[in-house]
């Protein structure tokens, strides 16, 4: 099997309530395709999916936010469910940490709810997106084109709407995270080198 991602390291971003299979099933994709991966979260120790309707698996954290430096990874990866995205778009230093992957052009991969968290980073505005249905207002209002397809992906950054999709966000996420950075995105996301980041004082 071909290791596209061989020496690449990804970032998983990710707390309390993730959905299970959102998480996991990209995660082994990445790592089948080379990839070294590492859950980064606000919290330390263990974080739990969720599993469609109840409490699933537990997941081991690599690194805290609160220490993560994203000059340290080629990718960022997005798990939904709606619990941990609604947490982590309310966390300053996770937007911080999403807002340095936008603006150094790195390639993101957003599943279901996930793009919240590209909200309050700036990162969808005039980019064409798609997203769990509920959040197609929100990211209407920030500035985004959104379309209901199983993945999209706008200059390095790939979205898809629920698990279902997995298999083809996998896919365009293993292709962007290869093909690497996207310098262009430094102004089509509304930052340009020297702005003060999300979150940031």
């Amino acid at each position: 099997m071909a290791k596209e991602l061989a020496g690449k390291r990804v970032a998983i971003l990710a707390t309390d309530g993730f959905e299970q299979d959102e998480l996991e099933k990209p995660r082994m994709a990445l790592q089948e395709a080379g990839a070294i991966t590492e859950v980064v979260s606000p919290k330390s120790g263990k974080i739990r999916g969720w599993k469609y309707t109840d409490w699933g698996n537990e997941v081991k954290v690599d690194k805290e936010v609160n220490e993560a430096d994203s000059k340290e990874y080629d990718a960022l990866m997005l798990p939904g469910g709606a619990m941990n995205p609604d947490h982590l778009r309310m966390d300053a230093k996770v937007v911080e940490f999403v807002g340095s992957f936008v603006v150094s052009g790195k390639p993101i991969a957003a599943i279901c709810h996930a793009p919240w968290t590209l909200i309050e980073a700036n990162a969808v505005k005039g980019r064409r997106v798609t997203s769990w249905p509920s959040l197609k207002t929100d990211l209407r209002n920030a500035g985004a084109e959104w379309v209901d397809q199983e993945v999209v992906v706008d200059n390095g950054i790939v979205t898809s709407r629920k698990p279902d999709d997995i298999p083809a966000f996998n896919r365009k996420m293993i292709e962007e995270f290869a093909e690497g950075k996207h310098v262009q995105r430094r102004t089509a996301s509304g930052f340009v080198p020297g702005d003060v980041l999300p979150g940031e004082k």
